[in-house]
């Protein structure tokens, strides 16, 4: 099974092994995507019936994702949670939310209005813009990682990058609080060997533990 991820919606998508070298359209949103050729990894064994070990094993390949070798392509690109990574903050954000909206609606029928406002309107307002920052700030920051080079792209309106080529990949950490933990976020470093510390960094990411996995599957180890 051949795991690629859509180049429009980023939805993973697993193809059969024969479709390798084609091109699959996305199930989610119909945009036509290439599948990578599938890595041969021939198992040769000398005369005397020992296999040979020599040849490099491609680690990414057998796990279904772009070989290592070749033309870099994009192995998958990952944006911040915005919701799941704070979800009590959030609860209780929508909760003020809907509160405020209900005595908005209440308000009319009582004799204090203008008290009533003053209250109601900045609570929905305030909840709502809030929440509404969650989720522009989900934009502000992205993880693409691809069979070469893990790339971390920050900003919204003016953007700046970083780089670490695998090769060259010191430490991959991955810091989760307790909540975090169950909700399956947490924050990802990685530190190349030229640097003394953490060279990219990003919060709010899901799944770090099977992002750490997959850099891992394109690093020398």
């Amino acid at each position: 099974m051949i795991r690629i991820q859509c180049d429009n919606c980023e939805e993973v998508l697993e193809i059969a092994d024969e479709l390798a070298g084609t091109k699959y359209p996305c199930p989610h949103c119909g945009d036509i995507n290439r599948v990578p050729a599938a890595a041969t990894i021939e198992s040769k064994v000398d005369p005397t019936g020992t296999p040979r070990t020599s040849e490099r094993v491609d680690k990414a390949a057998a796990a279904g994702y772009p070989p290592d070798t070749g033309p870099e392509v994009r192995v998958m690109k990952v944006r911040r949670c915005w919701a799941r990574s704070r979800m009590i903050r959030f609860a209780l954000a929508v909760l003020v939310a809907l509160v405020g909206a209900v005595g908005l609606v209440w308000v009319p029928v009582t004799d204090q209005v203008g008290w009533y406002y003053a209250l109601f309107v900045p609570m929905t307002l305030g909840m709502l813009g809030l929440i509404a920052w969650w989720w522009v700030a989900r934009y502000t920051a992205s993880l693409e990682i691809t069979t070469k080079r893990t790339v971390m792209h920050h900003g919204l309106f003016s953007r700046s990058t970083s780089e670490v080529v695998h090769d060259n990949i010191r430490n991959v950490t991955v810091d989760q609080s307790f909540l975090q933990r169950v909700y399956k976020v947490g924050k990802l470093g990685i530190a190349s060997s030229g640097q003394d510390g953490i060279e990219i960094q990003v919060n709010h990411l899901p799944a770090p533990d099977k992002l750490r996995e997959i850099i891992d599957l394109y690093r020398p180890l």
